[in-house]
């Protein structure tokens, strides 16, 4: 079940046994998420984004039922192989900008499934990893996603056959393409103009003597916070549909979802340890705020969805967390400036509960000021 809709009663037993912060995970739910994304994509093995969460249950839970991993750094390789996952068959390194000592680890332990999308990643992955398998990740639209990604992120399709020869000469093995449509993405229309991309680029390939038997979709697949309109199995069905027009049995389809499998997985109990009215607005103070749990409403603007476990009449509140910096304030517009939301009335002590917090929260947390990030409860 998503955690978020537990009765109030429970969370508030669970936040008196364990404190607070806290974060309140259903594992059952990261598994349905899982399989739910795995029947969309039938075509697809799916290794899931580490990035999104790496908490270790939830790396067990999903190595159990079969996931890979999408691993971007020597922490995140370990943590990985800690869940039981096989360097050589569960694990593609896919940053494309890699610490050489990072690649060597890497490799000393089997893993040889690297993404590139520039020349000095090929010397780096050749002189470290020689040999290994490497997918050239492309940069493609993310209209209609929250993260641009392909700002940082990939290729021009123009240099890719370039850059796919210049790996095979290097002593590499060009195995396939991939890219990213930008994290949460609501526009699936994305993944066809993708989609088409690389087999323009699978074609340019084969004319210069490269045969290409990959294609990796990455992520991207949303989660939802508020209203977000979308469907995970018509998106499926519409990649899936594409991928076949377009190739043919013997292409291996990937994909790396992180957020799908464990945005709503996870709620967050968090309490007001301080109040205060300034310039005529109530501000309530939480032992958590944008310095851990709640990083993304500063990046991305991302809105959460809230619940006091209060009754009071209904009160306008400005929401920040306990550190001692001014942009430590989570409650904001879409222009991401300091907003009030409108809550049951709160008091000291009193607990607020955010939804959908199982996707870049704890990975994004800081320990700033000295604060750590919240423990993780399983109640399944």
């Amino acid at each position: 079940m998503n955690p978020f809709a537990l009765p109030a009663a429970e969370l508030q037993a669970l936040a008196g046994e364990h404190g607070t912060p806290l974060y309140v995970v259903s594992r059952r739910r990261i598994v349905e998420n899982y399989r739910r994304l795995d029947a969309a994509l039938p075509a697809a093995q799916l290794f899931y984004a580490v990035k999104a969460n790496p908490q270790a249950d939830i790396l067990a839970a999903l190595a159990e039922i079969g996931a890979g991993f999408d691993v971007a750094s020597r922490g995140e390789v370990m943590a990985a192989v800690a869940a039981c996952a096989n360097p050589r068959d569960d694990l593609i390194f896919a940053d494309t900008v890699k610490d050489p000592r990072q690649i060597a680890y890497a490799a000393s332990i089997g893993l040889d499934d690297f993404t590139f999308d520039n020349a000095s990643e090929i010397t780096q992955i050749a002189r470290h990893a020689p040999g290994s398998h490497v997918h050239l990740r492309l940069a493609v639209s993310n209209h209609g996603s929250v993260a641009h990604l392909s700002d940082k992120f990939g290729a021009r399709p123009q240099e890719a056959v370039t850059l796919l020869l210049r790996a095979r000469d290097a002593g590499l093995d060009p195995r396939g393409i991939s890219f990213h449509v930008g994290s949460q993405c609501l526009a699936p229309e994305r993944y066809v103009e993708a989609l088409k991309l690389t087999r323009t680029v699978f074609d340019e390939a084969a004319a210069a003597g490269l045969m290409l038997s990959s294609v990796d979709i990455g992520g991207g697949f949303p989660v939802r916070y508020g209203q977000e309109d979308f469907d995970i199995p018509a998106m499926g069905r519409l990649i899936g549909n594409c991928f076949t027009d377009l190739f043919t049995e013997d292409v291996r389809l990937v994909a790396e979802p992180g957020r799908a499998v464990v945005g709503d997985a996870v709620c967050l109990v968090t309490k007001v340890i301080s109040e205060s009215v300034r310039d005529g607005r109530n501000w309530l103070y939480f032992d958590d705020g944008t310095y851990c749990s709640f990083l993304e409403v500063l990046l991305y603007r991302q809105r959460y969805p809230l619940r006091a476990l209060t009754d009071g009449p209904a009160t306008s509140y400005v929401l920040a967390g306990p550190t001692c910096d001014s942009i430590d304030v989570f409650s904001r517009d879409d222009r991401g400036e300091v907003c009030t939301v409108e809550l049951p009335e709160m008091h000291l002590d009193d607990l607020l509960v955010a939804g959908s917090m199982g996707a870049y929260t704890f990975s994004e947390s800081t320990r700033f000021n000295g604060f750590e990030p919240p423990p993780f409860v399983f109640i399944d």
